[in-house]
């Protein structure tokens, strides 16, 4: 068990580091460094020859030139904007925009881009339907097969409604006309033909 006050066991502190009273402030350690360094700068250095190792010379970097091209305000021109003057005149902003989109509509005939596009649009429009439902068709699946047994269950009963279905409806040759003759009807109306 500790606490934070100090207990009569601990040794006090100039026995921890006996050094440390001889060593003097801190701060007068700082001001005998900085001038042994200013020392160090000032004084001659003697130089030691010193066996230099030889070292092959580096390959002189290629120098890259920037290509003849004209420089910007060459290149593009900005059209001079109306004053302030002629924009109070012509009514602002608001009116610029509704001219704008005035000019917009009447240059061009929304019926006969309506007619043009009006099929890829219905096309566009059933896929977004087809992948929407089949994504909750999905989910729907996904969320009965975590049911313990459902999937099981469901693929007996399947079993069953097939074998029934084959029992009373296909054994019979007049059954399996009239079965033909509505999947050809369905077949016909989905491709939109007429019927013989």
């Amino acid at each position: 068990m500790s606490s934070d006050k100090p207990s009569e066991k601990q040794a006090p502190a100039e026995s921890i580091n006996p050094d440390l009273s001889a060593q003097g402030d801190i701060t007068e350690r700082g001001v005998e460094a900085e001038r042994i360094q200013a020392a160090a700068e000032s004084a001659p250095v003697a130089e030691t020859p010193v066996a230099e190792t030889p070292v092959a010379p580096e390959p002189a970097a290629p120098t890259v030139t920037a290509p003849a091209t004209p420089s910007i305000a060459e290149r593009i021109s900005v059209p001079a904007q109306a004053s302030a003057d002629s924009r109070e005149e012509d009514g602002g902003e608001w009116d610029l925009l509704s001219s704008r989109i005035k000019q917009f509509f009447e240059a061009n005939n929304l019926q006969d881009q309506w007619q043009s596009l009006r099929q890829p649009l219905f096309l566009l429009g059933g896929l977004i339907v087809v992948i929407l439902t089949m994504r909750i068709y999905g989910g729907i699946l996904d969320a009965i097969a975590t049911v313990p047994l459902a999937p099981r269950l469901f693929q007996l009963v399947g079993t069953f409604y097939a074998i029934w279905f084959a029992a009373t409806r296909l054994i019979r040759a007049e059954e399996r006309k009239k079965i033909s003759a509505n999947v050809n009807d369905l077949w016909t109306s989905l491709r939109g033909g007429t019927k013989r």
